[in-house]
Parts: structure tokens; C-alpha cells; sequence
């Protein structure tokens, strides 16, 4: 049995002073910064892993999916199994550090990627990268440590739209650069981005010692504990535990059909059978025929911009209805919207219908990470986030591969179907479940 953890007291920290006095403002603005230029990196390649895997040499469309899902949930292995260790040493030792890390393990193991002739060795760095990276979550540990409490959900909700926006400009930057360059030069370009990113986040983002266990009046608290312990407390709160559920639902809708998406829209291309794949869409009485990856390219923006529309507009909603009510809502809208994405008989109508479900997706992300931040315990941030990040990859885990079970087994459109009722299952678990927190009550009554 662990030993009781003291509190020992500590020297007020000014800096302490300073993020009460504003100063997180300007931390955050450069870790979303430092989010967006790194998820804009990676949002540049990764739609694209389908037409990788067959510029490798896989030509058979059933090879390239299960290829597709591997990659994935090779990822989501070993960040599963790394990311709490990662959220511990986080709380013990500073978040910056460890955002650090996940930037330029992201960027150097992309590069690598960019060089390989093989499946096997897309496979194996992309579990290295799992290992090594997790921009997000090291992002939104090190928001939630440094910004004071009652202004956290605010923060996370400003954090998110950087993912957003990187998620709706990556995939069409990435297209045309795909379309254009080839693939192999969008993965140095990415790794660029990764490593300038990583600069600006040494530079201009600091994270004082108050951040690393010291409440208001500069005392230590809950510091002393080993990695162990600091999960057991973390997890020891039941309202994290249930959090942390939904969260991983949440994450599943994205995993559980992004790798098939590319493959529906295989299915409103023409093929020629010279190479010369394209995808005809009429739109406001014009007509467009864009190659394979600037379609992919475009569905995958017009996902992101949606939710950055929402995430940037939900606040207003969640002061009147609360951030349970609203995840809550957002999770049954986006699996009623899910249904109908089934049988879209246009890649047009394809499109506005994964637009609609990008802008609830966009308020269910920031609002479940705002509820755990306000239900983990003073100074274990890192570890909250740390085992929300294993939640995140579980999903990129199990998600690729049970996606790609149903539509082996029961069709493409059954994808959208499943991941619609799970989601439906999850809104209403969340609504009976989870109890708005006693800070964000009290803020809306203010």
C-alpha cells in the first residue's frame, strides 16, 4: 500500500501571481499555435494512408483497407499503453516538456515515412509514433495546468478550434499538395511544420512552478506521490471514470469510420483504368472533376471547418444549457446525422451530410475535455489527460478494426449505421450519468 501523500508547504511562486494576473492568455495563444501547426502537419498526410498504402504496391481495394485500419491501430496500441506513463511523468516533472516530446517524435518519425518502400515499415513507425507522440493530449494538460480553474473550459474550448481548424485546412492544403507533388513530399512537409512548432513552443510558452502542484497560496499538494499513485487518484474519481467513457465513444465515432471514407468516395469515382481517377460532383449549377485525393481532401476540410464554426460558437450555448446537456445533446444529433451519410447518393450530398456531423462533433470534443478538467483533482492534470489521451487511442484502436469487421461483413453504409447507435447509446448515458460540476453550475448562475 502506497503511502499517504502530504502536503508540504511551498514559497509562493510569483509566477503564480502572474497566470491569475492574465498571463495564461498569452501561453495559451502560442501552445494553440503550437496545436495548430503540428495538427495541420499531420492532417496533410494521413487522409491520404489509403492512397499510400497503394502507391507501396497494395493493389487489391479489400488489402488496402485492412492495411489502412492496421496503421491505425497500431497507433492507438502503443499510445494506449504509453499515454498515461507520459501524463504522469507530466504532473511530476511539467507538461511543457512532455508537449515538447510529442511535437518532435511526431515530426521526426514522419519524416521516416516520407523514405520507406514497404507496408511493414508504414506499420512499424507509425507504432513508434504512437509511442512518442500525442500532440493533443500533452497540449490540453498543459492548457488545463496552466489556466486558472473557472476559465478552463474556455481555454480547452479556444485549444479544440486550433485541432479544428488544422483538421478543415490540412486535408485540402494537403490534397492539392498531394495531388500535385506526390505523397511522399507532403510527409517531409509535414515534418516541417512538426519541428516549427516544437521552436515556437520552446521560445514563447513557459509553465511556471505554480503549475506543477501548488494551489492559490503556493502550497504543494498531491506532488510526492510516485506515478502510480497519481493515477490511482485521478482515477479514483467517478466522475472522471464516466468522463473518460464518453470521451472514448466520442473518439470512436471519428476512428470507427474515417478509415472507409476515402473508400466511399472511391465509389462515386470514375476509373478509366488509366490511372486517371476522378470524382464528378455538380454543385449551385457548376460541375467539378477533381482527382481522388483532392476529393478526400475536401470532405476532410469540410469537416473541419464545421467544427471550428461550432467549437468557436458553442459557448454561448453551454452558459445557458450547461456542458452536460450540451455533449450530451450534440452525441444523439451526430448519431441521428450519421444514418442518412449510409445511403448519400452523390458525393455532394456525401459531403454536406459529414459537414453537419463535423459541427456537433465540434461541440463534443471541447465540452468532454472542459468536465474532466474541472473533475480531476489540483495538480494531476497531466495524469487526467494522460489517460484521456489512452481513451483517444483505444478508440483509434479498436475503431479502424471494427469498422473495418462491419463493412467487410455487412457493407460500407452498415459503418455510418453502427457508429450512429453507439453514439445514440452514449447521449444517453451522458445525460442519466454525468453531473454538471459545481464550478460551472455556480458560473452560469453568476
Amino acid at each position: 500500500m502506497a503511502a499517504p501523500v502530504r502536503e508540504t508547504p511551498a514559497p509562493v511562486d510569483p509566477a503564480y501571481q502572474a497566470i491569475l494576473a492574465g498571463a495564461w492568455k498569452r501561453n495559451l495563444a502560442f501552445i494553440w499555435i503550437g496545436v495548430f501547426v503540428g495538427l495541420l502537419g499531420a492532417n496533410f498526410v494521413f487522409p491520404f494512408i489509403p492512397f499510400y498504402i497503394k502507391e507501396l504496391g497494395v493493389t487489391d481495394k479489400s488489402q488496402i483497407a485492412y492495411y489502412t485500419g492496421l496503421s491505425g491501430s497500431v497507433t492507438g496500441l502503443s499510445l494506449t499503453l504509453t499515454a498515461p506513463i507520459w501524463g504522469g511523468l507530466a504532473d511530476r516533472y511539467g507538461r511543457r516538456p512532455m508537449f515538447l516530446r510529442a511535437l518532435i517524435g511526431a515530426g521526426v518519425l514522419i519524416a521516416f515515412m516520407g523514405l520507406i518502400q514497404a507496408v511493414w515499415q508504414l506499420l512499424l513507425l507509425r507504432f513508434l509514433m504512437g509511442a512518442f507522440a500525442g500532440t493533443m493530449g500533452a497540449a490540453a494538460a498543459l492548457v488545463a495546468a496552466t489556466t486558472p480553474r473557472e476559465r478552463v473550459g474556455y481555454a480547452l474550448g479556444t485549444l479544440q478550434t486550433g485541432m479544428f481548424a488544422a483538421n478543415m485546412l490540412g486535408p485540402v492544403i494537403g490534397g492539392i499538395v498531394a495531388a500535385n507533388l506526390g505523397i511522399r513530399e507532403s510527409f517531409i512537409f509535414c515534418s516541417a511544420l512538426y519541428l516549427i512548432a516544437a521552436a515556437l513552443v520552446y521560445f514563447f510558452v513557459h509553465e511556471p512552478k505554480a503549475a506543477i502542484g501548488l494551489d492559490a497560496g503556493g502550497h504543494r499538494k498531491h506532488t510526492e506521490g510516485s506515478l502510480i499513485a497519481n493515477l490511482r487518484l485521478v482515477v479514483s474519481e467517478r466522475q472522471v471514470i464516466l468522463m473518460l467513457g464518453l470521451l472514448f465513444a466520442l473518439w470512436l465515432s471519428t476512428t470507427f469510420v474515417r478509415p472507409v471514407m476515402p473508400i466511399s468516395i472511391d465509389e462515386f469515382a470514375t476509373h478509366p483504368g488509366n490511372g486517371a481517377d476522378r470524382v464528378h460532383a455538380a454543385f449551385l449549377g457548376a460541375a467539378f472533376s477533381l482527382k481522388e485525393e483532392a476529393a478526400t481532401g475536401i470532405v476532410f476540410g469540410v469537416i473541419g471547418l464545421t467544427s471550428t464554426i461550432a467549437a468557436l460558437s458553442v459557448a454561448p450555448l453551454v452558459q445557458r444549457i450547461g456542458y452536460r446537456n450540451c455533449v450530451a445533446g450534440a452525441a444523439a444529433l451526430t448519431g441521428i446525422l450519421y444514418v442518412p451519410v449510409a445511403i448519400a447518393g452523390t458525393f455532394v450530398m456525401f459531403c454536406v451530410l459529414l459537414g453537419a456531423v463535423g459541427l456537433f462533433q465540434g461541440a463534443m470534443v471541447p465540452g468532454t475535455n472542459a468536465l474532466i478538467a474541472a473533475s480531476t483533482p489540483e495538480g494531476k492534470q497531466g495524469s487526467a489527460f494522460g489517460l484521456a489521451a489512452s481513451m483517444q487511442s483505444m478508440a483509434l484502436l479498436i475503431g479502424p478494426l471494427a469498422g473495418g469487421f462491419v463493412s467487410g461483413t455487412l457493407g460500407i453504409g452498415a459503418v455510418y449505421v453502427v457508429i450512429g447507435i453507439i453514439l445514440l447509446v452514449a447521449s444517453v448515458a451522458a445525460y442519466l450519468f454525468i453531473r454538471e460540476p459545481d464550478l460551472f453550475a455556480a458560473g452560469r448562475g453568476a
